[in-house]
Formats: structure tokens, C-alpha cells, sequence
């Protein structure tokens, strides 16, 4: 294996490890920043009460390599900010199986971004601003609070108990977020959707697959809510107390009302408009290719 310098240099520093192993901890105070950009890696974070950031990049597999290829990691501090970046140079031509994984044990309080080229990522119990984006693997997020943005270019997306303002987007891979409290915005342009619990506001679009969606008590539409598939079914419970104004349609489907709804003409089979409770900002439902069922709970 092929190293720069500063890769044993800094694993000597901390504690002896293996040559395929780098280590390096941190120490930071009150809110830091902690930015990871990695390629090839499968990611795991880890949180507590510490005032260390620790980073564990583990490596197997690169010794049937080509000639001049480099593994290059390094890592940084700038005042209370913390960063890691592992490279996978373009000349590595990987003849045996290659592995990468990165461990990061940091504060619970943080602000976190997180890229990583091709790797799954796995991460939990996280306050403040937090972006994670993977161009190819799943991602696993739970009990995450504060600004959050999850992207996935090609993975499912898998998130409980997100509390704030939280953006989850795949490209292809379907979403389910469980335990949900603040403003939800949820898209994917293959793949269903599935997101549950209180919410400010709802914006949930999926280009090609079904969408369900249940809002707990304490759910408010002050703002207008959008739920819309081109093609699959809608899904949808809302509290019956709910104040709204209904804007229901499909091309391709039926509507099915499990909730007193006041409409004024005709009710279509392929839309309805008419208020709920009296009236109040806009709740768009509308699939290209499915049916729709609104309920009341």
C-alpha cells in the first residue's frame, strides 16, 4: 500500500494501530462543525456528550492496485472546525476486493456535513445544521434535530424521529420517515414515500411510485400543503379537526373521502374542491395514474 506521510504519521500520533488504519482525535468546545468528504466509503456516526471528535478510517483491500495509485487521507482543525477528506486517487485499479469505512465519533450538539462518493450511511442523535449526501447508497438517519438535508442520488433513504425543518430527496430510491415534527419536504424521482407524524407543513412529490402520508395532532396547513405522484396512489390521514381548503385530483383513478368535505357543484369522480372545517389554506393532493384516498383521524 502506497501512503502519504502525514496517513502514519498521524495514526502513530494517536495510539498504535494497523498500517491500514488512520486515527486521529480532536479536540473542539462549544458547537463545532465537523465536515467529512470521503470517496468510496461506507460511513457510520456516532454521537455523545464528549468534547472530542475522533475519526477511524479503516482500508482492506488495496494491495492489488496498479502502480502509482494512493489512498490520501487527511484531516485538519481550524479553530472549531474539524475536517476529513478521503481520496481514492483515478489511478487505483482494483484487482482484489477493495473496503473502505469511516467512523466518526463526535458531540451530539454539532453542525454536520457529510459526502461520500459510494457508501451507505448510518448516522443518529445529532442537534443542529446538518447536511448528508451520498451520490450512491442508502442512508439511516434517527433522532436528528435542527436544519436537516438528506440526499441520496441512487438509495433508499430510512429516517426516524427528525424534529425541525428537514429535506429528504432521492434519486432513485424510495423514502420512509417515521416520527416526524416540523416542516417535511420529501421527493424521490423513482420510488414510494412514506412519512408520518406532526407536521407545519408537507411537501411530498415522488415522479414514479406511491405516496402515504399520516398527520398526527397538532398537524397545521398554514402555509399549504402539496402531496402529488405522477403515477402511483395517494394515501393520506389528516386529523379531523383540521382546517382546510380541498384540492383533489387524478387523471386516472378514483377519490375516496373518509372525512366530512363541503363542496360547492358537483363532486367529479376525478376532482374535488371544496373546504374542510370551514376552510383554510390549500391542501393539494394530485397522481397522474392512481387513486386517492383522504381520511380523517
Amino acid at each position: 500500500m502506497v501512503l502519504p506521510c502525514t496517513f502514519l504519521a498521524a495514526a502513530a500520533l494517536a495510539y498504535p494501530v494497523k498500517a491500514e488504519e488512520y486515527v486521529k482525535t480532536y479536540t473542539v468546545t462549544a458547537q463545532p462543525t465537523v465536515r467529512i468528504r470521503v470517496d468510496d466509503s461506507k460511513v457510520h456516526v456516532i454521537t455523545s456528550d464528549s468534547n472530542q471528535v475522533e475519526f477511524r478510517v479503516t482500508s482492506e483491500g488495496f494491495s492489488a492496485v496498479k502502480i502509482g495509485g494512493k489512498l490520501h487521507i487527511d484531516s485538519q482543525q481550524s479553530g472549531n472546525q474539524v475536517e476529513l477528506t478521503v481520496r481514492v486517487a483515478p489511478a487505483f485499479v482494483i484487482v482484489s476486493t477493495k473496503r473502505l469505512s469511516t467512523e466518526v465519533r463526535m458531540p451530539k450538539n454539532a453542525d454536520l456535513q457529510l459526502e461520500t462518493s459510494d457508501g451507505h450511511v448510518d448516522l443518529s442523535d445529532v442537534n443542529g445544521n446538518i447536511v448528508v449526501h451520498t451520490s450512491d447508497g442508502a442512508i439511516n438517519a434517527s433522532q436528528l434535530t435542527g436544519t436537516i438535508e438528506i440526499r441520496s442520488n441512487d438509495g433508499d433513504i430510512d429516517a426516524d424521529a427528525l424534529t425541525g425543518t428537514f429535506k429528504l430527496h432521492s434519486g432513485d430510491g424510495k423514502i420512509r420517515a417515521t416520527h416526524l415534527d416540523g416542516r417535511c419536504d420529501a421527493s424521490t424521482r423513482d420510488g414510494s414515500i412514506h412519512v408520518a407524524g406532526r407536521f407545519d407543513s408537507l411537501d411530498v412529490k415522488s415522479s414514479d411510485g406511491a405516496v402515504t402520508a399520516r398527520a398526527e395532532t397538532g398537524s397545521k396547513i398554514s402555509s399549504g400543503w402539496n402531496i402529488k405522484t405522477t403515477d402511483g396512489r395517494i394515501d393520506l390521514d389528516i386529523p379531523k379537526v383540521l382546517q382546510a381548503n380541498l384540492d383533489a385530483s387524478t387523471r386516472d383513478g378514483s377519490i375516496s373521502l373518509g372525512l366530512p368535505v363541503s363542496v360547492e357543484g358537483e363532486i367529479g369522480k376525478k376532482a374535488v374542491h371544496g373546504t374542510i372545517n370551514g376552510g383554510g389554506s390549500t391542501l393539494y393532493i394530485h397522481t397522474g395514474d392512481g387513486s386517492i384516498r383522504l381520511n380523517g383521524i
